[in-house]
């Protein structure tokens, strides 16, 4: 299955901060995000201080989040882990994501994409300005001393069900234990905006409470089992209790809906599940094409010719492939040669040759052969950008299993794969940059 992947914002790249940027500008511009700011108001008691505040929180992002793909689909949530960013220097806070601390005077935020002053945030609740006091009504942050307190619960929650109960992970997450502190203490620590139940006006808040989601997912997944309460805490935070404002008449969305995170179609970029084989230039895939063309023809050639066109010398293709039947004259043409994709549907049989396999081979060291009139300097490029997207995969799969340990077999088999893609595409680069 194929998951959203939610990164830590710590990790995004520059251009992944500005996709995010403009799509949550957008929602604002079109009214949808007031409408957010406005059910997180109006939810004190159905979302807070009680069991369902977890499950509420995971329903309330996982909606925003599909609004934000509605914008643009390849925007997912990203995380804000505050027990490593954990200062008003971090990254976060820079021009060119969140904006940072407001002005010492009143809190004013002046800088970055959510600054009043850009003319696109204003405040509908609460407003019309954001503001941001780091550190005035609590010193720091929390740490991971106490996310580990937490991670250490044995059960969800416990009576009597509220901030007054002792123990349990959810109480101790949202932070009423001892408080504020985790969960709570994040939003006092960030103060302005962050204080009231107006708090979604800070897109920080987006951030913040995506840690919050990704620390329960965690948690389920070090407690496979343990039971949230389906009696015992007020109605709306038992486990079958319809949620307000998300459930509509015959159609209840319940705590018990959002248990599992895979199946609302997320996972987080610790899990193991993020990383996918990327649609590139070149790709192995059976018996079909390993070469595909933007243009309505392939176009494919290397080092020694083997197939001549027609007169007007426009070549078709050339490989390494060599067949007796097609060193006559002519390259005979490839079924529906027209189709954008490449995707013929008997790549395997050039009109009146049966070859039996087909004629490129992802593992031979010409995989990578670009299109006739095409510029060695745009075959380089093309390279490069196959070689970092499959770099930066399995970086990501690096990272993975330092937060969790080995991969499964078939992930490891595909990470290989991965792994021969790379040095055979590197081999190629070095050959056109004449340094093989």
């Amino acid at each position: 299955m194929h998951y959203r992947c939610r990164k830590n914002q710590a990790l995004l790249t520059a251009a992944e901060k500005s996709r995010f940027v403009n799509a949550v500008l957008a929602l604002k511009a079109n009214g949808v995000y007031n409408t957010f700011v406005q059910n997180h108001i109006n939810a004190m008691t159905s979302a807070h201080r009680g069991s369902a505040f977890l499950p509420w929180h995971r329903e309330f992002l996982n909606r925003f989040e599909l609004e934000l793909r509605k914008i643009d689909a390849q925007v997912t949530l990203p995380y804000w882990d505050w027990t490593v960013d954990n200062s008003g220097a971090s990254s976060i806070w820079n021009a060119d994501f969140m904006g940072g601390n407001g002005r010492p005077a009143d809190g004013v935020v002046t800088t970055g994409p959510f600054a009043f002053s850009t003319g696109n945030w204003p405040l509908a609740f609460d407003g019309p300005r954001l503001r941001r006091q780091f550190g005035v009504s609590i010193g720091s942050l929390p740490t991971p001393a106490d996310v580990a307190n937490a991670m250490a619960e044995s059960v969800y929650d416990v009576a009597p069900w509220n901030a007054s109960a002792s123990s349990g992970f959810r109480n101790r997450l949202e932070g009423w234990i001892n408080g504020p502190q985790l969960h709570n203490r994040a939003h006092v620590w960030v103060g302005g905006s962050m204080l009231p139940m107006s708090s979604p006006n800070d897109p920080v808040f987006f951030l913040h409470h995506c840690f919050i989601d990704k620390l329960w997912a965690d948690w389920q997944r070090t407690h496979p089992g343990v039971a949230y309460p389906a009696v015992g805490p007020a109605v709306g935070h038992r486990l079958n209790d319809p949620m307000s404002p998300f459930s509509k008449p015959g159609a209840p969305v319940r705590p018990a809906d959002t248990l599992d995170h895979h199946a609302m179609g997320y996972a987080y970029d610790t899990e193991g599940l993020c990383f996918h084989i990327p649609k590139l230039k070149f790709i192995d895939d059976g018996g079909k094409l390993k070469f595909k063309d933007d243009q309505p023809k392939l176009k494919f050639k290397d080092d020694k010719l083997k197939f001549t066109d027609d007169p007007q010398q426009s070549l078709k293709f050339r490989d390494d492939v060599k067949l007796p039947a097609l060193d006559q004259g002519k390259l005979p043409a490839f079924d529906q040669v027209n189709d954008p994709l490449g995707n013929v549907s008997n790549p395997g049989v050039l009109r009146g040759v049966s070859t039996g396999v087909a004629p490129f081979v992802l593992s031979t060291p010409h995989h990578s052969n670009a299109w006739v009139g095409a510029s060695q300097q745009a075959q380089v490029q093309q390279l490069e950008q196959a070689m970092n997207e499959i770099a930066a995969i399995l970086q990501q799969a690096q990272q993975a299993q330092q937060a969790q340990g080995p991969l499964g077999e078939a992930q490891q088999a595909q990470l290989q794969n991965l792994d021969q893609q790379l040095q055979s595409l590197d081999l190629e680069w070095r050959k056109l940059q004449g340094l093989a």
